[in-house]
């Protein structure tokens, strides 16, 4: 067979032995249980025959499938979903959307600034004008959870208005959540439903019923509680980022009286393809599964993940970042940060001199994602790189000399324009692009960063 296949190209990606820091979860270590029901994937590869059931009008093996897992996340109703949380978000807006009538007014949606690109995706599909909430960023650029006080503001001056949602992100990229319950309280008050984009946190639930379980005093990690615990509408959660699932598998949970599951079903209809994958359905249900039965290889990973964090604190200019709030922290985020390197090199630097891939970088930090299916190896040899560096490492900059085309300061954005990962937009659409925001942009194209939505 020609090697010059793209599998070929993968496969000898992946023998090169290079650690992934970064999703999908399995790591590409895929637990046994999970590998041993697809273990052949051609089997599975079916189509919606007699006795395969139908996503779209699941009856059979899907619904109760299904079903399970609303039983296990203690849901309204669960939705599987194959085009990733993506999809689940444009679906949950809509249906928001569709319960508030926007066809028939002007209609409106609050957005926290540091949403994900498919949630203006959604904005523009669907014609809704965006109310934003603003978001501070702490000196390294992560984003802080959403101000409660400003919400209320913000609900005040806009109170007129047909609000058909509030969209927000928690736990962010980053680890960090707000205070859901309350803002769940208020936005509720108001008649307005609350869509949480949880992709980041679908692991959450699972340390909670471990950590209830085994209780350890070795261990200082508060972690924060998922948003379906805390009231929110409908939540958006991503296996594939943080548990042993396959790439665009996703879940969309609703547990509201203010938004009609119809709606919400008849939007999954239209964003979700017709032809779903019994692969991703399948690797959904073991995924679940799997989870629920392995509190012990939670355990496990917990008390791993937190010896590496104590390791750390003794180095000294390599420092892991984490935030101090009552309301918990995801800190199987790792955030790292050093006081003489940028982020954007010291993650080329764990690639091409450590063969370590992390999930992002920025100017202010470096996200190395760490998830159940980490061992204690991984831990090690992602330490012994850090140590080396904050050791040894002396690194002269070779910066590109590419500098960003002047055409594009102080004109209008006519995208959103975004570095992915995260995929959050630095600049709107629509925004003025000023002399702070060019020069950031010209920062990210200088460290070899790839930026999206700038016109040619």
């Amino acid at each position: 067979m020609n090697k010059e296949y793209l599998a070929y190209k993968l496969k000898e990606y992946v023998s090169s032995g290079i650690l992934p820091m970064h999703m999908p979860g399995h790591k590409r270590k895929v637990p046994k249980e999970i590998k041993e029901s697809m273990v052949d994937i051609f089997t599975m590869d079916l189509t919606e025959v007699e006795g395969t059931d139908n996503l779209h009008d699941a009856t059979g093996i899907i619904k109760d499938s299904m079903e399970f897992a609303s039983n296990i996340y203690r849901t309204k109703k669960t939705y599987y979903l194959i085009n990733g949380s993506s999809c689940g978000i444009l679906a949950g807006i809509r249906a928001c959307a569709c319960t508030g009538n926007y066809k028939k007014q002007k209609s409106y949606i609050i957005v926290a600034e540091n949403a994900h690109f498919s949630v203006y995706n959604a904005i523009e599909l669907l014609d809704l004008i965006p109310i934003y909430l603003n978001i501070g960023y702490n000196s390294l650029g992560i984003a802080d959870g959403c101000d409660v006080e400003r919400l209320k503001k913000l609900l005040e001056i806009n109170k007129k208005k047909n609000i058909v949602a509030a969209m927000l992100t928690s736990p962010t990229y980053e680890g960090v959540v707000s205070d859901i319950q309350e803002i769940a309280n208020i936005l509720h008050d108001a008649k307005i439903p609350l869509i949480v984009d949880e992709a980041h946190g679908a692991h959450l639930m699972y340390i909670e019923k471990t950590t209830k379980k085994y209780v350890s005093s070795n261990i200082d990690m508060n972690f924060p509680i998922s948003a379906l615990n805390l009231g929110a509408d409908i939540v958006i959660q991503s296996l594939h980022k943080t548990l042993p699932s396959l790439t665009q598998t996703a879940l969309c949970h609703i547990n509201s009286n203010l938004v009609d599951e119809k709606h919400l079903e008849e939007s999954l209809h239209m964003f979700e393809t017709s032809s779903p994958s019994y692969i991703f359905m399948s690797s959904i249900d073991a995924c679940i599964r799997y989870m629920n039965e392995n509190d012990a290889k939670m355990r496990t990973y917990l008390n791993d993940l937190w010896e590496f964090i104590k390791s750390i604190k003794h180095f000294e200019h390599i420092h892991l970042w984490r935030c101090n709030s009552n309301l918990g922290y995801d800190f199987t985020k790792i955030v790292i940060y050093s006081d003489i390197l940028d982020g954007i090199t010291l993650a080329n630097i764990l690639r091409e001199s450590y063969n370590i891939e992390t999930e992002m970088s920025k100017l202010g930090f470096v996200l190395a994602y760490s998830t159940v299916c980490d061992d204690k190896n991984d831990f090690k040899r992602l330490y012994e790189a850090l140590n080396d560096i904050d050791k040894n490492f002396f690194y002269i900059e070779n910066e590109s000399l590419i500098n960003l085309d002047i055409k594009y300061l102080n004109k209008v954005a006519e995208k959103n324009i975004y570095i992915y990962p995260p995929g959050v937009p630095v600049i709107k659409k629509g925004d003025i692009i000023d002399i702070d925001s060019f020069k950031l942009l010209e920062e990210y194209i200088k460290k070899g960063k790839r930026v999206y939505g700038l016109e040619p």
